[in-house]
Parts: structure tokens; C-alpha cells; sequence
């Protein structure tokens, strides 16, 4: 989920942005709705440009938008736009607004920057932990099956010499 104006914006599982909950967030102007925002030229420009050229990261071309009509959960729906979509939609709407989305972006994009750093470098800790345990591990097994035998047999013999001893030669011969 993601947050402008203290506004939840739906997102879809392929990533796509509820356009009727940025509609809010800027402040719900009819002017601003969007199904205008849709028919604006500049805006099916985008989408058709959008959809013709693959992604620089993985080449894949993707959906601009979808809208989803009915259903039981009317939370769900509204009409879902990429990410470009959703800067257009605040550069339509004000340069005020763009700001806003952009630097929610930048901070969401930073935020996950972070926690994929920190994931990393979980991940090392947990490799080494278990790189440590392994050897652990070994050095336990060898303990059990060889040094703790070593070891007791070395207190048996100190305890046996350890018992007093006395030897008695001659005696009474009585």
C-alpha cells in the first residue's frame, strides 16, 4: 500500500496504482477525474507509448492500465495505472501534486533500497551463523566419537593412580 496525503493509494498484484484513490488524494476535483484524465490526448499518447515499449530492465512490454468494474469488493474497484500513468496524472493535475508523487516514489524506492540492503546483509549473518554451526557441528562430532574417549581414559588412569597403593612385602611370619 502506498500513501499520499495521508490517502491510500490500491495497488494491483502487477503493480498498477488506483487512479480513483490519487483522485482523492489531490483533492477530488471533478476536473480532476479519471475517466477525464483517460480521454486527455496527451495521456493516450503515453498509454500507447507505454505498451509498444519493452521495460530497459527486463524487456518485457506491460499493460498500462486495466479498470475493474463489480465485484464483491468495491474497494477493488476503479481504473489501475502504471507507474508512468501516475506521474502524468500529477504533472495533469499540478505541479504541486507531481512533487508529491515523485518524492513518494523516491522515498518508497529508498525505503526499499534499505531494506534490501539490510536483507543482504541478514543473509551474510545467517551464512556465516550456519557456516559456523556446520563447523560446530564437526568439531562436536569429533569430540563425542574422539576426545571425550581420549579424555575419560585419561581420568581413568590418573584415578587409578591416584588410589593409594601399598604394597606390603614380607609380613609376620608368625
Amino acid at each position: 500500500m502506498l500513501t499520499i496525503s495521508n490517502n491510500k493509494v490500491g495497488i494491483t498484484e502487477d503493480g498498477l496504482y488506483c487512479l480513483n484513490d490519487l483522485h482523492k488524494a489531490s483533492g477530488g476535483e471533478k476536473k480532476h477525474a479519471p475517466y477525464r484524465f483517460m480521454r486527455n490526448a496527451e495521456t493516450r499518447k503515453l498509454i500507447k507509448e507505454v505498451e509498444r515499449t519493452p521495460n530497459v530492465v527486463n524487456g518485457n512490454t506491460v499493460k498500462a492500465y486495466k479498470v475493474i468494474k463489480g465485484g464483491n469488493a468495491k474497494s477493488k474497484q476503479g481504473t489501475y495505472v502504471c507507474k508512468e500513468l501516475v506521474y502524468r496524472y500529477g504533472m495533469w493535475i499540478s505541479a504541486e501534486f507531481t512533487l508529491l508523487i515523485i518524492r513518494t516514489f523516491d522515498e518508497v524506492a529508498n525505503h526499499q533500497y534499505k531494506l534490501s540492503k539490510r536483507l543482504d546483509g541478514l543473509c551474510k549473518d545467517i551464512n556465516t551463523v550456519t557456516l559456523n554451526l556446520s563447523s560446530a557441528g564437526r568439531f562436536l562430532n569429533i569430540a563425542g566419537k574422539q576426545i571425550k574417549p581420549q579424555l575419560q581414559r585419561s581420568i581413568d588412569e590418573t584415578l587409578k593412580q591416584m588410589q593409594p597403593s601399598l604394597e606390603l612385602t614380607g609380613g609376620n611370619k608368625s
